[in-house]
């Protein structure tokens, strides 16, 4: 046997025309089979009309979404499945390994395998309605004798013309207009694609959309027009000529007519954000997120703790808590990685935030929030704070003296600049602290942060030295070890205790309302060093220095 199926679930809903859309990312391979009523299915922008024992088959990593028809309700089931298939691989002899690329196509199967399909798929569903071994197994050869079913239709059909039907010439425009909406398109060009009179494309485009022609382009253009709305810079006639209209004037009258807002007012509404990692700069502009996820888990993100409540966190495992949050906009930082923001990317308008000045990222997403003179306030008021701070440590950081910010790891230290987190941009930008000339040569303005081997620390070190690394119970042997290394007695900062030690996870973000809290923290811990007597450095591994 070259390939194993599995069921990994399997579900009914009903849907109302008044729920609206049921949106759904597929984690693994799902069947759809309309049980009742009329609606359609939705594949990463593909559309199919549900008809009752109509049956659809969607690979993984697609957004799919499920809506009944006006007037009328839908009932839909759904399985889904996983697939393991043998190594060909020589050394691998007899070794399974999971399948997550396309196994037959997104759409409706052949008519033909319906009915039997809609049949299998009622018994799964009962024998899923109980956690009992033999019901489990039972549903798993049900789903083997399903899956072969299909795909030998799939694979007696290859190679053979596809009827001519409308409806396969209707999804033909659909799939046209998706991709050209920016340039003229007309209703009679769009019928003469289809190959029928454009009285009668009409009829049947709305027969299968549920909608009319026009409004459906419509539709794509103002949801590409909020996009750019968001997502650049561009003015209004620049947009309009990006998604298919004249001018910013025609634009603005179609928008009214979609949303009941013009483009100005829609960008100042309030919007269902989500957003990772960057939530303090969010947050500080007044606008509260539906969503979040940060690197160690909101649970985690000590700083911005009371802030935090009532957000839910979407994690970083799966987008489904995002699809359930219908967010209008998602924020991400580039360094979340393309597989993960290309799901999103299919959710919603993405913000896809870049390495660089976090003060600039806090503006841009200002811009697309219609918060500028928010984000201005707050700046100058951190600025202001930031100036006032510097004084008060002039002595303890006296004028002409250096500051370098590092972080242990394992075996290196790593050299930060001011873009990078663990408070860089306040020491560096907002406070005005110079530092050593290797750091500004090799590091300064980066973006990025530079690894060396702990013998080579005297290179880049300062007169005062800002060291980070986990305050945590499973760190303590290595740091422990780290700080031992005999490099650190030949330092003038460690001779006249002027390295402070801060916790990664208090100083791992850089995003607006958690850099305005590490300044104080910052302005805490060395004004305390201040009042110290001078000395050599003491090393003590502490859980938490701060008490969060």
């Amino acid at each position: 046997m070259e390939e194993l199926y599995t069921c990994t679930g399997a579900w009914r809903t009903v849907l109302q025309a008044a729920d609206g859309a049921d949106r759904r990312w597929t984690d693994g391979y799902c069947l759809f089979v309309a049980l009742g009523g009329q609606g359609r299915l939705e594949i990463d922008g593909e559309q199919w009309i549900m008809h009752p024992g109509a049956v659809f088959f969607c690979n993984p990593d697609r957004l799919a979404e499920l809506r009944a028809a006006d007037r009328r309700h839908l009932e839909v089931a759904c399985v889904r499945f996983r697939i393991v298939r043998r190594s060909e691989a020589e050394s691998e002899e007899g070794v399974y390994r999971e399948r997550t690329s396309r196994w037959l196509p997104d759409g409706e199967l052949e008519s033909g395998a319906s009915y039997r399909a809609a049949e299998l798929i009622r018994d799964i569903l009962a024998a899923s309605a109980e956690a009992d071994d033999m019901k489990l197994m039972r549903r798993d050869m049900l789903l083997y004798e399903l899956l072969l079913q299909l795909r030998g239709n799939v694979q007696a059909a290859e190679g053979q013309a596809e009827a001519a039907d409308h409806r396969t010439s209707i999804r033909t425009v659909i799939a046209y207009l998706q991709q050209h909406y920016s340039e003229e398109i007309t209703r009679d060009a769009m019928a003469a694609l289809a190959g029928f009179h454009p009285r009668v494309f009409s009829g049947l485009f709305k027969q299968e959309t549920g909608i009319g022609f026009a409004d459906y382009l419509a539709g794509i253009r103002i949801r590409k027009a909020k996009e750019q709305l968001l997502l650049t810079r561009g003015n209004l006639d620049e947009i309009a000529r990006n998604v298919g209209y004249s001018n910013g004037l025609y634009l603005s009258r179609k928008f009214k007519q979609e949303t009941g807002l013009s483009p100005k007012a829609y960008l100042r509404e309030p919007k269902r954000v989500v957003i990772y990692d960057l939530i303090g700069s969010l947050l500080a502009l007044g606008v509260k997120p539906v969503g979040a996820s940060y690197f160690y888990g909101l649970a985690n993100h000590h700083l911005l703790k009371e802030e935090l409540r009532g957000i839910a966190d979407v994690g970083r495992t799966t987008v489904q808590p995002v699809i359930d949050l219908e967010p209008e906009l998602i924020v991400v930082p580039l360094w979340l990685g393309s597989e993960l923001i290309g799901k999103l990317q299919a959710i919603a308008p993405t913000m896809i935030v870049p390495y660089g000045d976090p003060v600039d990222r806090m503006r841009r997403l200002a811009d697309a929030l219609g918060k500028r003179a928010e984000a201005e306030a707050c700046v100058s008021g951190y600025m202001e704070r930031a100036k006032q701070v510097r004084e008060e440590i002039g002595e303890v950081i006296a004028l002409g003296e250096t500051v370098g910010l590092y972080e242990l790891s394992a075996d290196s230290v790593w050299v930060f600049s001011e873009f990078h987190g663990r408070g860089g941009y306040n020491l560096y930008r907002a406070m005005g602290l110079e530092p050593p000339e290797n750091v500004r040569r090799h590091v300064m303005g980066k973006g990025m942060i530079t690894e060396v081997r702990i013998e080579r620390l005297p290179e880049y070190a300062a007169d005062h030295m800002f060291v980070c690394y986990p305050f945590a119970s499973d760190s303590e042997p290595w740091v422990t070890r780290m700080m031992r290394h005999p490099v650190w007695s030949s330092l003038e900062a460690y001779r006249r205790n002027r390295i402070y030690f801060i916790n990664r996870k208090l100083f791992h973000s850089a995003d607006m309302l958690s850099m305005i809290k590490q300044l104080e923290l910052q302005r805490e811990l060395l004004l305390k060093h201040g009042r110290a007597s001078e000395g050599p450095c003491v090393f003590v591994h502490k859980k938490d220095d701060f008490n969060a």
